[in-house]
C-alpha cells in the first residue's frame, strides 16, 4: 500500500511541476502548484498515516486560503490587463 501511495505522490508532484514549467497561462500555473502540493500531502500521509493527520488538515486549510488569494489576484490581473499569458505579463514594466 505504501508503494502505491509513494507512486501516486511522485506522479502528482511530477504532473504539477510539468504544468508549472509548461504553463503560459496563470490559471494553469496555479493549478500545477496545487497538484504538486497535493502530491506532497499524499507523501505526508504515506510516511506516517496516524501522526500526520493534523498537519495534513492544517496544510489543506492553508492551501485553500492561498488558492482564494491567488485566484483573486488572477481575476484582478485579467481585469487590469486583459490577458493571463505569463509571457505578456512578464513584459510589463514601469
Amino acid at each position: 500500500m505504501t508503494a502505491l501511495a509513494y507512486g501516486v505522490a511522485i506522479a502528482l508532484l511530477v504532473l504539477g511541476l510539468a504544468a508549472v514549467l509548461s504553463g503560459a497561462n496563470a490559471v494553469k500555473t496555479l493549478i500545477g502548484i496545487e497538484i504538486a502540493s497535493k502530491g506532497v500531502l499524499v507523501n505526508f500521509v504515506a510516511t506516517d498515516p496516524a501522526g500526520s493527520q493534523g498537519i495534513v488538515i492544517l496544510l489543506i486549510l492553508i492551501d485553500a486560503i492561498v488558492v482564494a488569494v491567488l485566484l483573486g489576484l488572477v481575476v484582478a490581473v485579467y481585469r487590469q490587463y486583459g490577458t493571463l499569458d505569463m509571457d505578456a505579463l512578464g513584459r510589463l514594466t514601469w
